[in-house]
């Protein structure tokens, strides 16, 4: 995605050669996009470029969306002292119809047009819009007149086609919407707002035709902060995430750019797996930012994801560190990965029962997340804590949300307790587990024969370990059943040779220990044909038949 020079550049503000100013703010307005439009008005409100007459206009219009008409007015008035944008009377006119005094309203209706260039269908659109913002019903005729004249005095006003596009798709009427977008694109190709609201209706039905209208938006109006965010917006929305980096790092390097969409480049940064540019991207916001402030929170979870990602394990301890020793922001929890990540980091430390008193956190604070007991069961295997490892996997089964599999798995589980307990008494619970559960998998996968290998080898090996003395063979028929499964299908001599090996170990020992000779030759002399290069078992072999 971006070189470590971009990275330098993200958070300056210092490039100008794509700044529309305030014009941004307007855009964010016009696609209701308010809290946007109004930190950009206010950003760019003192710029030498900044036609004040309009931006306050705007910023009273975003104060009326907010239900704040004392604001509204004030902006407006402010407006009309600033300068010439007719605009302003429109809005003090809107207030007064939204009070109930049509009167006054039309009086500052006939003056903004009065005061306008001759035919400005501009202002006739905007007094159209003012009458439908305060009723659409009431004032249909109104409405309609307004934009009649609209178009009469200039038929290629892109504004005319807006507003009844978005008449159209506040009465579901999408289609027709989409139409009056796209007169609205033909009058005036570099005019943001029909783009976006086009993209958006089609979005859910058609992805990639909305991204590739905003497309061209982007190639007619490039340095469009709108048109910038939108686009990667909606390849974030589309899961195509190595565009949405990539778009993104387009649009922060505008200066009208959100900080919390420099906290999303960081993200997909991550997600596309440019582990460096994240952890320094992430790193220069978090400077740049208050302690306070909740992106702290946010950045320092990244730096420790990113550290953990490029396996620089001491750096993730520090950041886990770091990051759990925060006060959480409001909003905000500690998340499964947090804990994992971090226990996974102490595990390569060499730290491994705090990596597991992690994953039992982790499953604390997420009980709804089953995966996680999965996760601990194999830490405590990984740990040859093997008790607490089939504990774990019990519980994971217990939930009930379980495959066959899991079944076999448990049964595992219990096997190692089995091997490794010294105990008789919790030896023989953990052979009957492993019992109860295999025959259980036995019984579910009866027509596969594939899996009746599998599965009648373990609990051979099962009841093997329970064994006292050889002489006991509790085995004896499992293994033979072994045997019966491989000798279906002759590719298994070669493909598995060693559960013919072991099938033939065990009984050739269990009738060696019985003292009856003469089958038990008969299974080294098998064992040999399935192992023809263990010499040490072909001179044992040649031995019996002296």
């Amino acid at each position: 995605m971006k070189s470590k020079i971009l990275l330098s550049l993200l958070l300056s503000g210092s490039i100008t050669c794509f700044a529309q100013g305030y014009k941004d703010g307007i855009e964010y307005y016009k696609v209701s996009e308010f809290d946007n439009a109004k930190e950009l008005l206010e950003r760019n409100l003192n710029d030498a470029s900044t036609n004040k007459s309009e931006a306050f206009y705007y910023l009273g219009c975003v104060a009326l969306e907010n239900g704040n008409t004392a604001a509204a007015k004030d902006y407006f008035q402010k407006g009309q002292s600033a300068g010439s944008c007719q605009l302003n009377l429109v809005g003090l006119g809107q207030i007064e119809l939204k009070a109930g005094n049509k009167k006054a309203a039309e009086e500052n209706f006939s003056l903004a047009i009065k005061n306008s260039p001759k035919k400005d269908a501009k202002i006739l659109v905007a007094i159209a819009r003012a009458y439908y913002e305060v009723d659409g019903v009431k004032y249909a005729k109104e409405i309609a007149d307004y934009i009649k004249k609209a178009r009469k005095n200039n038929k290629v006003e892109a504004d005319t086609p807006i507003l009844e596009g978005d008449m159209a798709a506040a009465e579901d009427k999408t289609g027709d919407a989409q139409g009056m977008y796209d007169e609205a694109i033909s009058y005036d190709p570099t005019k943001s707002e029909p783009y976006v609201k086009y993209a958006r209706a089609l979005f859910k039905v058609s992805p990639q035709q909305a991204i590739s209208r905003l497309q061209d938006l982007l190639q007619q109006n490039p340095t469009s902060a709108l048109a910038q965010r939108e686009l990667a917006e909606k390849y974030y929305e589309n899961d195509q995430w190595t565009k949405a980096a990539e778009q993104y790092g387009e649009y922060i390097k505008n200066p009208n750019h959100f900080k919390q969409d420099e906290v999303r480049y960081a993200s997909l940064l991550f997600y596309g797996k440019k582990y460096q540019e994240s952890l320094d991207l992430a790193r220069q916001i978090e400077a740049s930012l208050p302690a306070t402030d909740k992106n702290v929170f946010y950045m320092k979870r990244l730096e420790l994801y990113n550290l953990v990602a490029m396996e620089n394990w001491a750096g993730a301890d520090e950041a886990a560190k770091a990051l759990f020793a925060m006060n959480v922001p409001a909003g905000a929890k500690f998340e499964v990965k947090d804990y994992t990540d971090y226990a996974d980091a102490l595990k390569k430390l060499g730290r491994t029962q705090e990596a597991l008193a992690l994953r039992v956190k982790a499953y604390e604070a997420n009980p709804d997340k089953l995966d996680l007991l999965k996760d601990l069961s194999d830490g405590y295997s990984d740990a040859e804590d093997y008790v607490n490892s089939a504990k774990y996997y019990q519980m994971f089964v217990d939930k009930g949300d379980y495959k066959t599999n899991d079944l076999f798995v448990l049964s595992k589980k219990y096997f190692y307790v089995a091997a490794y307990d010294s105990v008789p008494e919790s030896k023989a619970v953990a052979v009957a587990n492993a019992l109860k559960y295999v025959d259980m998998v036995n019984e579910k996968m009866a027509d596969n024969v594939r899996m009746q290998i599998l599965v009648n080898l373990h609990k051979a090996k099962v009841l093997q370990v329970s064994e006292v003395d050889k002489k006991e063979g509790k085995a004896v028929d499992t293994y033979k059943k072994v045997l019966e499964l491989l000798d279906q299908d002759p590719a298994n001599l070669a493909d598995r040779k060693d559960d013919y090996i072991l099938a033939y170990n065990y009984l050739a020992n269990y009738y060696f220990a019985t003292g009856d000779k003469e089958t038990m030759k008969g299974y080294y002399i098998k064992w040999l044909e399935a192992d023809p290069g263990n010499d040490a078992l072909r001179k044992y072999v040649e031995g019996l038949s002296k």
